[in-house]
């Protein structure tokens, strides 16, 4: 092939000389570097096939041990299914029960509302007794204080005076 192709661009040189008038010259040295270009390809699409059956090596590799973990993943899902399925019963009675339990706790929510709803219509009125007692307690506070002036400022003899009656008057009876 080599030879074809050197002897068929010595006849192509020819054609250019005869239709432009210029040699172009084709010498052993454009033979082996035509040979050396051969085999740099030659080199390099021999390096791209053996990193293209590299790949694919890896490639069919990881296929094989994908597939083999599939089998397994099978056997272990067949040894599963009973489990499952028991597990499937369990969640169903569990979640009747969960339902039946909602429900209790439903009414009971209802009674507690119902209760709460009493409970703040006393804490209302309380509220009120409260504010009530509040109002008198802040009209009773001036008396009082009132008061204690008075019965600091009482002098011992008075006090023994009262003592000494026998029957004191209704007025005194009521403030002592």
């Amino acid at each position: 092939m080599c030879m074809k192709i050197h002897t068929s661009v010595e006849e192509a040189s020819e054609n250019f000389y005869d239709e432009l008038r210029r040699r172009v010259y084709t010498t052993p040295k454009s033979y082996l570097d035509l040979i050396s270009l051969y085999l740099n390809m030659l080199g390099v699409y021999r390096k791209n096939i053996m990193q293209n059956r590299s790949r694919l090596a890896n490639g069919l590799t990881t296929l094989k041990k994908t597939n083999e973990r599939i089998a397994d993943l099978r056997v272990e899902i067949t040894a599963m299914l009973p489990k499952l399925a028991k597990a499937n019963e369990e969640l169903a009675v569990t979640l009747q029960q969960v339902n039946k339990d909602k429900a209790i706790a439903d009414e009971k929510d209802r009674v507690v509302s119902a209760e709460v709803e009493i409970v703040d219509k006393v804490a209302q009125e309380a509220k009120a007794i409260k504010d009530e007692a509040d109002a008198d307690l802040s009209q009773a506070l001036p008396i009082l204080e009132n008061a204690k002036k008075i019965v600091d400022d009482l002098d011992k003899n008075a006090v023994v005076e009262i003592k000494a009656m026998g029957s004191p008057p209704a007025a005194v009876e009521m403030v002592m």
